[in-house]
């Protein structure tokens, strides 16, 4: 009797390094923006003129329960749309995690600022910001409802759909930051708590498409798959988080720490709508070719698996006939070799 196919090797331990390497850089921004005075500091600086700047987007009171359907409303239009998309078999395990991504995101980024809840007043701009908001609550309900939708959508159209997702994201750190509801910082941080918990449920729907034979597979493209998306990502995100640390630092450059400090010079405004935006394009510049190497690499392992099936059903069709053809692979043959010889084409 044929043995049960087996599913195509996961490569576990790419996720776990990039969860951990999520949770290493929180753990770094917390401390560098939360307990040293340089990094209060810069932070207050750019927070200092969101509130008195000019722009042209409607105000948003934070009293307004409202705002968090704006926020949700959208994705979850996309997530219901995208799960139609989906196989019967498979569709309820991947909204499931897209469910506990959201949910873990949102949990996780509230619990931690409950545990954490104190801010040190290291210089005397800060003397005001006595309350941990590191993450912001707002961003990290944006950046993980646009991230459960790139996890349900079909893998062929992830690639797409992590674009929108850091777009979102990026668009409603940005937002928050002009209100002067939160610092920098803090949005820089629920785009890792984010990423992280994107991560951790990926390995779940990745390992869902891998036993799901009907999904489509990735467009075929040169290079790494979903290149040019993360490239654009990538792009956006360097070009953003540049004009943000020039903005920043060319008014201490050019009339001293002190003077900057003072100062409520639009280029500090600008500096901090480009730092509470950018830094989710790169997160989305690595994690979308991260997921598109593995659903190519299981496409692969599929499609091997799927004609050494076919060999073999037609070595036993031949055989019933009693047709003895040697360039037909023996049925007895063992799928381990399939899965075994990696990824190459």
């Amino acid at each position: 009797m044929p043995s049960t196919p087996r599913t195509p090797a996961f490569h576990l331990e790419r996720w776990v390094a990039g969860v951990a390497l999520c949770g290493a850089l929180f753990g770094l921004l917390y401390w560098g923006s939360v307990h040293t005075g340089v990094g209060q500091l810069l932070d207050a600086m750019m927070q200092r003129t969101a509130s008195g700047t000019w722009h042209p987007l409607p105000p948003l009171d934070p009293e307004n329960p409202w705002i968090a359907a704006w926020i949700l409303v959208p994705p979850a239009l996309a997530c219901a749309a995208l799960a139609h998309q989906r196989g019967a078999h498979q569709r309820w395990r991947i909204l499931l995690s897209a469910g506990v991504l959201v949910l873990g995101a949102n949990l996780s980024t509230q619990i931690f600022k409950l545990v954490f809840s104190s801010r040190p007043a290291l210089v005397g701009a800060t003397a005001d910001w006595t309350a941990n908001s590191l993450p912001s609550g707002h961003t990290a309900m944006a950046a993980s409802a646009a991230a459960a939708a790139f996890l349900i959508c079909r893998p062929r159209d992830r690639a797409l759909w992590g674009v929108l997702a850091a777009t979102w994201a990026a668009g409603w750190g940005g937002y928050i930051f002009i209100e002067g509801w939160h610092l920098p910082s803090d949005m820089i941080a629920a785009y890792l708590v984010v990423a992280a918990w994107t991560l951790a449920c990926g390995t779940v729907v990745l390992r869902a498409e891998a036993e799901d034979s009907t999904l489509a597979a990735l467009p075929a493209e040169a290079g790494t798959p979903g290149g040019r998306q993360a490239a654009l990502c990538l792009t956006l995100g360097l070009m953003g988080t540049t004009l943000g640390l020039a903005a920043l630092f060319g008014p201490v450059l050019r009339d001293g720490l002190g003077a900057a400090t003072e100062s409520s010079t639009p280029w500090l405004w600008i500096a901090g709508a480009a730092i509470s935006s950018a830094p989710a394009y790169l997160l989305w510049a690595v994690v979308i070719p991260l997921f598109a190497v593995e659903t190519r690499q299981q496409n692969r392992k599929a499609d091997r698996r799927r004609r050494l099936q076919q060999l073999r059903r037609d070595a036993l069709a031949r055989r019933a006939q009693g047709i003895d053809d040697p360039g037909v692979s023996d049925p007895g043959i063992d799928e381990r070799e399939i899965s075994e010889r990696g990824t190459e084409p």
